[in-house]
């Protein structure tokens, strides 16, 4: 297709004219930008970055308010699972009773009535209980995750870092597919070591912690020993016991 002499330079007086018209545009631009502050004629040099990382899931695993925070957590969630487990043993034997009338009579639609009111409440408790444990381990972990980052931005500041990324330190496991999960989703590859602050957070944590007065979690006696506990640890997190809250309190 040819083009025709004066669409040509319909076309070049066009971009002339943008130019003309982007010029004192630009020149603005350019002024607003030098002017970031008062008397401020140029861009203030910044800090050169210096980063660090920290691997959150190592923190939270090995910092001691957080695994006093599960045992309270499942405690509570093994008392709530009893308090609806003997409201489902109470519909069982009032379901017994209701079986000795014969359907139409007085006393059997008494005795459905008050099965379906208990049925009513046990629902309602039911779903409380969930509210109730999702609020608290969003609260729980909230407060946790302030904590740690307080104390991470401190030791940053203290090593004149100026960013902190978050990493894993969990080397990928094939027979584990959540740590290969958690390493494809590492946002670095490679990070230098030395400049991960990982134990320092948690060694200032724990040492706060204890010296606040905080309750540590007691280890369980060994398999075998006389009044052993049955084997299985804390979850990391209370996020991680609040996973199950729902099947606990079913």
């Amino acid at each position: 297709m040819v083009l025709s002499s004066r669409l040509i330079v319909a076309a070049g007086l066009g971009v002339v004219g943008a130019g003309l018209l982007s010029a004192p545009i630009q020149g603005q631009q350019d002024g607003a930008v030098r002017k970031t502050s008062a008397g401020a004629s140029q861009w203030t040099p910044g800090t050169a970055p210096v980063l660090g990382t920290i691997d959150l899931d190592a923190v939270f695993q090995s910092y001691e308010k957080v695994k006093y925070a599960n045992e309270e957590f499942k405690a509570a969630m093994v008392a709530k699972r009893g308090e609806l487990a003997k409201l489902q043993n109470d519909m069982a034997q009032e379901a017994e009773v209701l079986q000795r009338y014969a359907p139409g009579q007085e006393e059997y639609k008494k005795q459905e009535f008050k099965l379906t009111e208990m049925k009513a409440r046990l629902e309602a408790t039911r779903e409380q209980a969930e509210r109730e444990f999702q609020d608290r381990e969003a609260q729980a972990m909230a407060n946790l995750y302030n904590e740690v980052t307080e104390v991470a931005k401190r030791i940053a500041k203290a090593r004149k870092m100026t960013y902190v990324m978050k990493v894993t330190n969990q080397t990928p496991n094939g027979t584990n597919p959540q740590t290969v999960m958690a390493a494809m989703a590492n946002p670095m590859i490679y990070f230098d070591t030395a400049n991960d602050i990982t134990q320092d957070v948690i060694h200032n944590l724990n040492r706060t912690y204890k010296e606040s007065g905080g309750q540590i979690v007691k280890e369980a006696p060994a398999a075998g020993a006389a009044g052993a506990l049955p084997a299985g640890g804390a979850p990391p997190t209370p996020a991680a016991a609040a996973g199950a809250a729902k099947a606990a309190v079913r």
